[in-house]
């Protein structure tokens, strides 16, 4: 596979000397932020433990009914009302990083059904969804391609995560607030900074595709082997997996072979470069640099992605439809107001998936 060599990252923004006032004022404001975040769950938590009980009092009602062979109670319209309002509230909520797909889909559905049908069944899946909401504040700081946010672990720490791509950026970060809050900080280079941004919303995903070298290695010496295997989701789903390279450019390699693109079922393995069955060798050469494996999973064909592919190879063609060039950058910010559309639309959040994987090819 042709690579390039990418400018290496200079760590050029010397640390900034920490300055306590203003660290302390940074901090009053999240926790602030942060503390407002865990009131409004902590109400909605007190509003799920009131419908518990609720529904314990009317189980047991309806167990004595049972055994007496009297008419089945029925749940009060208040109740039922309460429960679908909260399941909307919880799927909703702002303080929701992004809430996993299993959850969304029980609190949706939870507000559309019968409550005496299904409120027993599915009352655990409201609790559980509820106790996995984490507060997560974005926090805004002068950073190439970065994304930061403030979070509460399950201890109650104040944590940052996300990641930055300049190591020099990482390095102010730690020197700013310090090792602790910065230990879920990580630096990224681009292009993987920028296909992290990009994939922000279906990176969190909890059925999203598994990618992994079969070597076990991120750091690949020429000549060794960039053979990997990507596992499909728990759910039918078209699969676009693109590969970009450390000479600015992509490859799609997966592109559709018929008018319609294949739908792969779930947990489908697909392996690639290891020259076993008939599929391509892939190799490391010369040059150096950073790489990644792009893989999407939806539950339905992304238009963008498709209108992209050219020819009977259906790679994506040397420029885009303005007439850009189609390196790296433009095929991400593609890739990102596609996504973007497709996630204002309401389409999006319950049906597209993505992992990034980041590699390294060095000198053998």
């Amino acid at each position: 596979m042709v690579r390039v060599t990418l400018t290496a990252l200079a760590m050029l923004a010397a640390p900034l000397a920490p300055v306590a006032a203003q660290q302390s004022e940074a901090l009053r404001e999240v926790r602030t932020l942060v503390n407002e975040a865990n009131r409004q769950v902590l109400e909605m938590q007190i509003a799920i433990e009131e419908i518990e009980a609720n529904l314990s009092r009317w189980e047991a009602g309806m167990r004595r009914a049972s055994a007496t062979g009297s008419i089945r109670p029925v749940l009060s319209t208040s109740a039922s009302d309460d429960l679908s309002d909260l399941a909307e509230q919880i799927a909703d909520h702002p303080s929701v990083a992004i809430a996993d797909g299993t959850c969304r889909d029980d609190l949706r559905a939870m507000g559309r059904q019968d409550l005496l049908d299904s409120s027993l069944a599915r009352l655990p899946a409201l609790s559980e969804c509820a106790a996995r909401i984490a507060p997560r504040v974005r926090i805004d700081l002068p950073y190439e391609c970065a994304s930061l946010f403030w979070q509460v672990s399950a201890t109650g720490d104040l944590n940052l995560t996300g990641h930055v791509q300049d190591p020099g950026d990482l390095a102010e970060l730690q020197t700013r607030f310090g090792p602790a809050l910065t230990e879920n900080v990580v630096a990224r280079p681009f292009p993987v900074c920028s296909a992290l941004e990009a994939l922000e919303l279906p990176l969190t995903s909890d059925k999203k595709p598994a990618i992994r070298m079969l070597s076990g290695k991120s750091r690949i010496p020429y000549n060794d082997s960039l053979a990997f295997e990507v596992v499909t989701p728990d759910f039918y789903a078209f699969v676009y997996l693109a590969y970009l390279q450390a000479d600015g450019t992509v490859v799609n390699l997966l592109p559709r072979r018929s008018f319609i693109r294949k739908q792969h079922p779930p947990r489908t393995v697909l392996r690639f470069g290891d020259g076993q069955e008939g599929r391509q060798t892939y190799t490391a050469t010369a040059p150096a640099g950073t790489e990644a494996i792009i893989g999407i999973a939806s539950r339905s064909p992304i238009d963008a992605l498709e209108d992209l592919e050219q020819g009977a190879s259906g790679q994506y063609p040397a420029r885009d439809a303005s007439g850009r060039i189609l390196d790296q950058s433009v095929f991400l910010d593609l890739l990102n107001s596609s996504l973007d559309d497709e996630f204002e639309q309401g389409s999006g959040r319950r049906e597209i998936s993505a992992e990034v994987l980041h590699l390294t090819v060095i000198p053998g």
